[in-house]
């Protein structure tokens, strides 16, 4: 019994540190969100389009909100099908 309890502790204790890495790693894309969000606000408060400049800003921003959330839906098919089909039934 005592060997039983142990095994059941030690099998919580695993869950527990499970779960502290995924709020570590969610925490970690939030801030991630929160720098990209901030980074999109500065840009829209100064962007115009027509400038060489801006248009590269918002290059590196698409390619950095591609990094973070992964790519917009009409190109998901594209690029990875196995989610495309589990977005479907989402939507």
């Amino acid at each position: 019994m005592k060997e039983r309890l142990q095994q059941l502790l030690s099998e919580a204790g695993e869950s527990f540190d499970y779960l502290k890495s995924d709020i570590h790693n969610l925490s970690r894309y939030m801030a991630e969100l929160e720098e990209l969000i901030e980074s999109y606000r500065a840009f829209a408060a100064t962007a115009t389009l027509s400038a060489p400049a801006d248009r590269a800003t918002q290059r590196k921003l698409l390619k950095r909100t591609h990094k973070i959330i992964g790519p917009p839906p009409d190109t998901l098919a594209e690029t990875r099908p196995e989610l495309a089909r589990c977005e479907d039934l989402v939507t």
